[in-house]
């Protein structure tokens, strides 16, 4: 029962977007939970001039993964180190990966370790980005929800999302379930190819009124049974 509680807060109720997931397991979870619709490509973006920030939601897989992030831009172009080892748990501390510029264009890599020789080595394998072009293979390796992101407490207008990243690719008999390694990522936002501007956000309230019934959906689900 624990377990409906966290994720309903973590991906509905903006006043809990920092906490960490408690220690599900691989329950199914997807980007796609409670009807999201998800895509990619993605482009991330800084939100406001300033850090740029994340933490580690979820995890379900079997190697060691870490995360860092590219700023691509010429101007301010920054790599940050690697981050937030997926199977170091959900406890860690929320992390700095670098600081941004307004509108700068962001990407997040994926290191697949179990499956190297060397630390993260560049010339790897099992580098997967949410832009293809880092990516080993040239696809996009991230997933988010079209939807939108959420803020995170009332009246910090820092939008916070999440986003659900793959760990292998084809020729490795990938699963493509998005859920090896799943992150928050803060300042950003992000938009789709279909797109050209960012998805919409949610008002606070409409967020707040959306968890409320599926609270109860759940609540009705875990009675019946």
């Amino acid at each position: 029962m624990r377990s409906y509680w966290v994720l309903l807060c973590v991906f509905l109720l903006p006043a809990c977007v920092l906490t960490a997931f408690a220690d599900i397991g691989d329950n199914g979870l997807k980007c796609n939970t409670f009807g999201a619709t998800c895509a990619n490509p993605l482009q991330i973006t800084a939100q406001f001039t300033g850090d740029i920030t994340g933490n580690l939601y979820y995890s379900s897989a079997d190697f060691h993964d870490w995360v860092r992030v590219i700023d691509t831009n010429p101007n301010n172009s920054w790599t940050s180190r690697w981050y937030l080892d997926n199977q170091g748990g959900n406890q860690q501390r929320p992390v700095v990966f670098g600081s941004a510029l307004q509108g700068d264009i962001l990407v997040v890599q994926l290191c697949d370790q179990e499956l190297q020789n060397g630390f993260c080595s560049p010339f790897s394998n099992y580098l997967f980005g949410s832009d293809p072009a880092y990516s080993h293979d040239g696809l996009s390796h991230a997933l988010a929800n079209t939807d939108g992101g959420a803020t995170l407490s009332i009246g910090n207008p820092t939008l916070t999302w999440a986003i659900w990243l793959e760990d292998l690719d084809a020729a490795h008999d990938s699963d493509f379930d998005y859920n090896d390694e799943v992150i928050g990522l803060h300042n950003v936002l992000i938009s789709f190819a279909s797109e050209g501007t960012n998805a919409p956000v949610p008002e606070p309230t409409s967020l707040v009124l959306l968890g409320s019934g599926l609270a109860a959906g759940v609540l009705r689900r875990i009675k019946k049974a």
